[in-house]
Formats: C-alpha cells, structure tokens, sequence
C-alpha cells in the first residue's frame, strides 16, 4: 500500500531534507510520537483516530536523506512532523509539532511547510499548536522555565520553538498558566467564610450524573459552553465528538465523581458545569490516580456571583478526598489563562503556585 497521497508529494527543501504529506489515519499513527513529549499509549489511539475523522487532519512530515550503508535500511529517515487540521473554518490549526534535535533549521523547514499549505488552500490564520485530543495532548509551546515533569495535557519543548516561529511572523494569541497546588478538602456547606457571608446553596442541586447521565445531557451541556465560556476559552477547533471524547476519557481512567452539574431547582436550567481530568501518568502504590488537571468550569449568567464555584469545588473535594471513593488525590494543575487575574489569585489562595506556562502562536495571512 502506498504510504503517500500529497498536493505534490515529495518537495525538497533544502539540501538533503524535504517534506511529505500523509493523509490516511493509520500512516500518521506511524511518525506522530514525534510530535509530542506525552506518551502515546495504545489505549488513545481511538480518541485520536476520532479527532483525525472529524478534522480531516494530515501529518506533514520532514525526511531527512541518509547513507544507508552507514545506518541500515531501517533507519527512520523522519526527522520532523506536524499535524495540520481545520474544523470547516478559515482557520489551519497545527499540533505535534517538534523536530527530533530541536534544530532550528528544520523547525524553520516545518513551519514553512504548514504556511505554505495554507496559503494553498486559502486559509485566512494560522493557530498553535493544539493537540488533538486536547484532553489528553493539551496545547501551546512551553514557556521557559516551567516545570517539566510528565503530567496530562503539559507537553514540553525548549523555547526555540516558538522563537523560530515567532520569526515567522506569528505572535501569541493566548498564554495558559498552571498553578501546581495540593488538593484541600472544603465542606461548601460547612466553610466559616461562606456562612459568614450569608452564603446558602439550598436553591441548587449538586450531582454526578455518569457516562450515561452526561451523553443524555450533550446538547445542553454543549450549549452552556457555547454560549458562556469567555473567547479566550474557544481557541481550540469546534468538534462535536469533543464531547464525547472528554466524558469517555474522564468515565474509563477517572470514575464518576470527576464530572458534574450544578441544577437550579426551582427552574431546572442547568446552572453551572465542569470536570478534571485525571492524571494517568501518576498513580499511588495502589494502582490508583493521586493527582487531577482542575480543567473546566462554567457557571450560567443567570447564576454568577452565588458563589457556584465554591460549590463546585467544594463537592467534588469532598469526593476526591474521600479514601472510600476511587482514587484519593492529593494534588492538582489549575490551569488559567494568564490574563484571568481573579482565577490567578483564586488559585493562589488556594495554595497554588505557577509552575509551567504554555503560549499558543497564530499568523494572519
């Protein structure tokens, strides 16, 4: 079977480099490990091969020429990939973008590739990288001087990256920060500061509804996000099987008390939302997950100020701080967008300290 179906195939580059576009799934699966620090594990493949349907995506790769009588037949001649997607809009999103050696020459390669692809196709911008499952693979460059441990959604590169490609004329379009903070137990119900504000959650209703309570729920919950998440919040490409995607991976690797909804009882409307995002890379000694990304909130305009995220957060403390409940975690990510300066020092209070910082870059064209 052949392994390529390009605009052109093969177009040299420079020298003994040149690129090539793969556009069947099972191609892209071969080379994508490149593009990203987070472990592809055989069990996200599906979430993957899910995202590369639905956003028609392409894996540009650059090859390298090599003497083979030095090296062997075998020898992957890879050397660089990118993942170009779109969601039906003007904009080109790219993602698993990396080099093997980090050289800027080929970072420049690469890059070029992507802008010349889209000005081909009469894209309009030019955004990030994302990585698809953002769930899973998160999104942007890192900042230096963030922490670099493995954690889900943290994926690590040296800043020559976004050097390189900032040369190019991208420039930041939105910068996420994480605060590394232990995870506290906090009765909503009981906490002194919100009885001595008055506060009283007797008006809302508080559950988990589960995989299957959540899929009966999609369109609402969708719409919720739609209408009220902040624009810095909808960077990523829309996908209707996003959904579907975060509430499987949350169900199969976390368990039920790791998303909820917030009810309005005497209305009904759905009040507010949201979910973390286990760890799957940090388990206790037995077996079980420690650490969560506090990844999603959302609260109703009609319910803003009622102190919602204290419920929220409350709750699902209590839930994951509960040694009879599965998984017991002692700490967790924040992640808030660097300009969101009441979330920064919500996360603070809590304990929280900034420890990495990720930048996603765009071009008009």
């Amino acid at each position: 079977m052949q392994e390529v179906k390009t605009l052109k195939d093969v177009q040299r580059v420079a020298g003994s480099l040149y690129t090539r576009i793969l556009e069947k799934s099972e191609h892209i699966m071969k080379h994508i490990q490149i593009g990203i620090s987070i472990p592809i594990l055989p069990d996200f493949w599906k979430y993957m091969y899910s995202d590369f349907e639905e956003y028609n995506a392409k894996s540009i790769i650059l090859e390298e020429d090599i003497n083979t009588e030095t090296f062997g037949k075998m020898t992957d001649k890879v050397v660089g990939h990118t993942l170009i997607y779109d969601d039906g809009g003007d904009v080109l999103f790219f993602g698993f973008f990396r080099v093997i050696d980090h050289d800027p020459q080929k970072i420049e390669i690469l890059i070029d590739s992507v802008i010349n692809y889209a000005r081909q196709n009469n894209f309009t911008s030019i955004r990030g990288p994302i990585n698809v499952p953002t769930v899973i693979f998160g999104w942007g460059f890192m900042v230096e001087g963030s922490r670099k441990d493995l954690f889900i959604g943290s994926p690590v590169n040296p800043p020559i990256y976004q050097q390189v490609i900032m040369q190019k004329g991208f420039y930041a379009k939105f910068q996420e920060d994480r605060y590394w903070m232990p995870a506290m137990k906090m009765d909503p119900h009981r906490n002194p500061a919100l009885i001595k504000k008055g506060v009283n959650f007797a008006e809302y209703e508080f559950s988990n509804p589960g995989l299957e309570g959540m899929m009966q729920m999609k369109e609402e919950y969708i719409g919720i996000h739609a209408d009220y998440m902040p624009p810095s919040a909808k960077i990523t490409p829309k996908a209707s099987k996003n959904f579907d995607n975060i509430v499987d991976f949350v169900h199969t690797y976390g368990t039920e008390w790791m998303m909820w909804i917030v009810r309005h009882k005497a209305t009904g409307q759905l009040a507010a939302c949201g979910y973390v995002i286990p760890d799957v890379f940090h388990k206790d000694r037995k077996g079980e997950l420690d650490s969560i990304s506090f990844h999603d909130w959302v609260v109703h305009p009609n319910h803003r100020r009622k102190y919602l995220s204290m419920l929220m957060y409350g709750e699902t403390s209590l839930r994951g701080k509960d040694r009879k409940t599965p998984h017991y975690i002692k700490r967790g990510s924040w992640p808030v967008g660097a300009d969101n300066i009441a979330n920064a020092n919500a996360a603070k209070k809590m304990g929280g300290k900034k420890d990495r910082s990720h930048v996603i870059l765009q071009m008009e064209l």
